[in-house]
């Protein structure tokens, strides 16, 4: 069977499934295109699988998974898999734990001290990378891509160019360190700034802010990671708002394994 057959019959499955809509109050996504973000996410997962020809997706790392914003699409998406939900927030890894079926894993501020108990055909990486600097950007797609089995794929979004016209609407941070981010941003390729305290969610440490990243910095971090290859980039193709990159197993250089 070829890779468009298995992938679209994953989607035609997903489309007569019936998607759960438990929201707890304490979800901070919780707004108007909560159900459409998720929508989006499947349709992009979607597009990198088939970029990448993987055949089987058996198991999936959803990070961060929030209260199961897109994790309640993926377990609809791919009904046989075992999924791994991980974020910082206890209480929404226990919710997804309990309502999704995911095994749960909490998180630490720095993801190479994380305990994932396998590797992945999936890794979805769904607004982490909007939130890190540069270099610890670099570190953890990197780790990531260590996580992936010899036919994964990691599906990862950041803020890309579309996101300057955003935040003229919705601002992401205070314009004084907004302002020193499209500085870095215009004359290095990838801008980044912390959040305040009073910005940020109480469980989050020291090191999160606002990232904005152009296109081909974003392709450059791929291309150092080693062993891998890009499968895709989509501008504004979460949602109509974040970037979107694809990248994986196996790398460019090598056959395609034996399935």
């Amino acid at each position: 069977m070829h890779n468009f057959e298995i992938v679209h019959g994953y989607y035609e499955n997903y489309k007569s499934a019936t998607v759960d809509t438990r929201i707890l109050p304490n979800d901070s996504m919780n707004n108007q295109w909560y159900f459409q973000v998720g929508c989006s996410a499947v349709e992009i997962i979607i597009a990198a699988c088939l970029a990448s020809n993987i055949r089987n997706v058996d198991r999936v790392l959803d990070l961060p998974c929030g209260h199961g914003r897109v994790l309640r699409h993926l377990v609809k998406l791919f009904a046989n898999a075992e999924f791994d939900a991980c974020d910082l927030d206890v209480d929404g890894v226990d919710f997804c734990a309990a309502t999704f079926g995911a095994n749960a894993i909490h998180s630490s501020s720095d993801l190479l001290d994380v305990d994932f108990r396998d590797r992945y055909d999936l890794i979805w990486v769904g607004s982490l990378f909007t939130h890190t600097s540069e270099r610890i950007t670099r570190k953890w797609m990197a780790h990531l891509a260590k996580l992936l089995r010899p036919n994964g794929v990691l599906v990862a979004t950041l803020h890309g160019r579309w996101s300057e016209s955003v935040h003229k609407v919705a601002p992401y941070i205070a314009e004084d360190r907004w302002q020193s981010i499209v500085d870095q941003y215009n004359s290095h390729g990838y801008g980044y700034g912390d959040y305040r305290r009073e910005e940020s969610h109480e469980f989050i440490t020291e090191g999160y802010g606002i990232s904005l990243v152009k296109p081909h910095m974003a392709i450059e971090i791929v291309e150092n990671i080693p062993g891998v290859r890009l499968f895709l980039y989509g501008e504004r193709a979460w949602a109509d708002h974040q970037d979107v990159i694809a990248f994986g197993l196996p790398a460019f250089d090598q056959p395609w394994p034996k399935q």
